[in-house]
């Protein structure tokens, strides 16, 4: 059976210009959503406080709300998102893009420069997709590709369970089985998960949720 063929959306991530010197490596994910993009949009703005995806290893087996967080203060530019990321721009039930914590960390610095992500919520018809794009500047050496290479397949497995839960809620969102409550903030911690130690590792980290 022939495979039905995307249309890829613009990101906000493709304005960034690039670092000389380097190779741009891009990933990309997608899922279709029954759901309205504030449905979704919600749950990618939970990701400043949890990953979403395997808990025991990125949130130190805290279990990620499944309820919509009704004291999460307002989404802004350089709040802590995804553990090792910074919100680097936004736009209200249309996307979320990240960059790393900088500088990166040794001796991940000897494989790459830079690195962003973006969440994408387009609308088609009656259902919605969601997307989500990495955009890596790497070193042009043998070891940083294989550093990329052992990257995405690791991504491959930490995104799509990410996605499949955010689609989930999602569905639930919509269909108001989702309750509000209020978060503890006591419960949050950042220095947690793979990405976290890998490219963030401060103990001070500017940019938090409160």
């Amino acid at each position: 059976m022939k495979r039905k063929s995307l249309n890829i959306p613009s990101f906000f991530v493709d304005s960034i210009p690039d670092i000389p010197d380097t190779d741009c490596r891009e990933l990309l994910r997608s899922i279709e959503i029954p759901a309205n993009p504030s449905d979704i949009f919600v749950w990618l703005n939970q990701l400043r406080v949890a990953p979403y995806s395997y808990d025991f290893i990125d949130n130190r087996s805290r279990k990620s709300p499944g309820y919509i967080i009704e004291n999460l203060p307002p989404l802004k530019i350089n709040n802590h998102f995804l553990l090792a990321f910074h919100v680097f721009g936004f736009e209200e039930n249309t996307f979320i893009a990240g960059r790393f914590c900088l500088p990166i960390n040794p001796p991940l610095d000897r494989y790459m420069k830079d690195m962003f992500i973006e969440y994408r919520i387009v609308e088609q018809k009656s259902k919605t997709r969601l997307w989500c794009k990495i955009k890596g500047y790497f070193n042009k050496d043998l070891s940083s590709k294989g550093f990329f290479v052992t990257f995405s397949v690791v991504d491959k497995i930490m995104m799509a369970r990410q996605l499949r839960k955010i689609r989930k809620l999602s569905e639930q969102s919509s269909a108001g089985k989702i309750s509000t409550r209020m978060y503890d903030f006591k419960d949050y911690y950042p220095k947690s998960g793979i990405y976290w130690w890998m490219f963030c590792r401060r103990q001070n980290c500017k940019g938090l949720i409160t």
